[in-house]
């Protein structure tokens, strides 16, 4: 097998074995120790699909939806990481650099993309950029309001992030061996994951709001 052969291999099982293991990691109870264990599962997977997607970026010649996949899937999932380092602490300037990074790469995307081709359609970089370009912007707001986000949002901003970085990861997977049926085989489950998301987030502010008022 050639090095590029290797590196497939290893980008296809560890997303594959991702898809399974956070499908699971979704469905646990954030907090609990089975959330914990199975979740360092997921992270040790995501860590060698990205891994895999940079090598296939940087030094092969990679499909032009991987790029956008990679980008969107690889800040959620760092910056979904670096949330749990600041438990006690708001953001500093390693997330403002990290956020910087992203929208560097969000930059360097819309710049490299062109005018599109039937396998590279705009509506797949667009969605990829504006995507993980306000994640990156809403990361750097937080350093102006980081005692409220540490209070009240922190917890919920882990595991948004790690729910994008999974649908990323399906985005990029289902995009890949349903080919023929792209925009929307990539587009699709990324805009399951926003559903998802969304459904989250009003459950997490309902029990903010349920919290507040039975301290009252």
């Amino acid at each position: 097998m050639s090095p590029h052969d290797v590196n497939v291999a290893l980008h296809v099982a560890g997303g594959a074995a991702g898809l399974l293991v956070g499908a699971f990691v979704i469905g646990t109870r954030k907090g609990e120790t089975l959330h914990k264990r199975v979740g360092r599962v997921f992270v040790w997977l995501g860590g060698l699909s990205l891994v895999t997607a940079l090598v296939g970026v940087f030094y092969f010649d990679p499909l032009p939806p991987l790029i956008s996949a990679t980008l969107a899937f690889g800040y959620q999932y760092l910056s979904g990481l670096r949330v749990l380092q600041l438990k006690t602490s708001g953001p500093n300037l390693m997330d403002a650099l990290l956020a910087a990074l992203g929208l560097a790469g969000c930059a360097a995307l819309y710049l490299s993309m062109g005018s599109g081709t039937e396998a590279w359609p705009p509506i797949i970089g667009y969605s990829a950029i504006g995507y993980t370009s306000s994640v990156a912007v809403y990361d750097l707001s937080r350093h102006f309001w980081a005692d409220a986000w540490l209070k009240h949002v922190r917890r919920i901003d882990h595991g948004l992030k790690m729910t994008g970085a999974y649908f990323a990861m399906m985005s990029a997977g289902v995009g890949n061996v349903f080919r023929d049926l792209q925009p929307w085989s990539q587009v699709g489950p990324s805009a399951l994951g926003m559903l998802v998301m969304v459904v989250l987030l009003v459950a997490y502010a309902a029990g903010m709001r349920g919290a507040g008022r039975g301290g009252v």
